[in-house]
């Protein structure tokens, strides 16, 4: 179903790579930074096809650019946060669908912390983030 790698950034964040096991898809969940992420990618699946923000400050979205950048990928967030998460590519607002492979997350509005701050949630996969 999907493989999940906590990987730790900065002081006290983490980021979390997530690959469906039937599309061989690959994301991650809020790069801090670029170094620890590529490390854990280089050693893991060799590619990244989707970032996926839940909101805009740069110790959850300092990686973006550069991952782009590398791999290719391409960035997720919230309608809200469009023009604060840098490279955002596909736009998406409260009760949207975000497809990873097979794995489909619904996303969830969920101001607070941030105006825009969504989360990315699977029933299939009986996750949050």
């Amino acid at each position: 179903m999907i493989d999940i790698s906590i990987i730790k950034c900065l002081a006290d964040n983490y980021s979390y790579l997530i690959r469906d096991r039937k599309t061989n898809i690959v994301g991650v969940i809020d790069p801090s930074e670029f170094s620890p992420v590529d490390l854990e990618i280089k050693k893991t699946y060799k590619k990244l096809d989707f970032v996926l923000n839940t909101h805009h400050h740069h110790d959850h979205v300092g990686g973006n650019i550069d991952l782009k950048k590398k791999y290719n990928s391409k960035i997720v967030c919230s309608s809200y946060d469009k023009k604060r998460i840098p490279g955002a590519d596909i736009v998406k607002n409260d009760g949207d669908e975000f497809c990873l492979g097979s794995i489909s997350f619904k996303v969830m509005h969920i101001p607070g912390h941030t105006l825009g701050h969504i989360a990315f949630y699977s029933l299939k996969a009986n996750i949050i983030f």
